[in-house]
């Protein structure tokens, strides 16, 4: 049975390791240049400040994806708090049927209860569930572009 909860970063962090190495195989740009090596003290550090929020699916208790939240007064904008999806992934064997979207949709929901005045999504161009975040009432907002170096 499918499930989806709030969960502190330790221990989601040690399970979900695997599941990042192949979520950064997927969707990294320049894995020549640029290696998987997530910061988890600055990680730790921002949930204990109360700005990280990790959320979860499980299958029968197994890990198959996640959504990690920053939630912050923004820096242009300081008495608004923006809600900014980190990292969003979903095993690809689990990419089917309404799974994704009906996760996506709660992990929204969820946010909304830290009462952020917006949203945001990044996606790869090559990933894009803008489809999706639409039916959640979201709309195209910005485009990003990246130059790597090395």
């Amino acid at each position: 049975m499918i499930t989806f909860q709030k969960e502190p970063l330790f221990p989601f962090v040690d399970e979900a390791l695997a599941l990042f190495k192949e979520h950064y195989e997927e969707i990294a740009e320049r894995t020549d240049v640029i290696e998987l090596d997530p910061d988890l003290d600055r990680y730790q550090t921002l949930e204990n400040a109360k700005i990280l929020e990790v959320h979860t699916a499980r299958d029968d208790g197994k890990l198959v994806g996640y959504s990690v939240w920053m939630v912050v007064n923004h820096l242009h904008y300081k008495k608004s708090v923006t809600a900014s999806s980190d990292i969003l992934y979903i095993h690809p064997d689990y990419r089917k049927g309404l799974l994704g979207y009906r996760f996506l949709k709660w992990t929204t929901e969820e946010i909304k209860k830290r009462l952020p005045q917006r949203i945001l999504f990044h996606m790869k161009p090559f990933l894009d569930y803008g489809h999706l975040v639409e039916r959640l009432g979201g709309h195209y907002f910005e485009k990003t572009y990246s130059i790597v170096l090395g």
